[in-house]
């Protein structure tokens, strides 16, 4: 039967694997919102999304900033505030929702132009028949 020393008791082993954590889970949504790009684009660019969606111009300590999305990336913080978290997740639903939608239309416009394409070498035949 195994026991617990006491010596023991209420230390957690540091394994392998990583739990996910809501600094983890910050990450992960800034770099949704970023684009994945070089890193310093990265920051600038989710900051300045952060920023024109949630000004917070009325509470000055809880504004977006470069150095506190670093702070997490770096881990050098391990606090996300829960309105953050909701922040950083209607940010990135709202570019993923509007990534979509410029995919979608992309392979709409792509699929007119080679209609048109198409469409405009059969008048050049029917011309060139003529």
């Amino acid at each position: 039967m195994s026991e617990k020393s006491p010596g023991n008791a209420g230390k957690l082993k540091q394994g392998v694997s990583k739990r996910m954590n809501d600094v983890a889970t910050a990450n992960f949504l800034i770099a949704e919102i970023g684009a994945r790009r070089h890193i310093g684009d990265m920051f600038r660019n989710a900051c300045k999304e952060l920023r024109k969606r949630f000004p917070h111009n009325d509470d000055p300590e809880n504004q977006w900033t470069e150095r506190r999305l670093r702070g997490w990336w770096n881990n050098e913080s391990r606090t996300v505030k829960h309105f953050q978290m909701v922040e950083l997740f209607e940010t990135a639903e709202a570019i993923r929702a509007a990534r979509t939608e410029h995919a979608e239309y992309k392979a709409k416009t792509a699929a007119l132009r080679q209609m048109a394409q198409l469409r405009s070498s059969a008048l050049s035949r029917d011309v060139a028949q003529r």
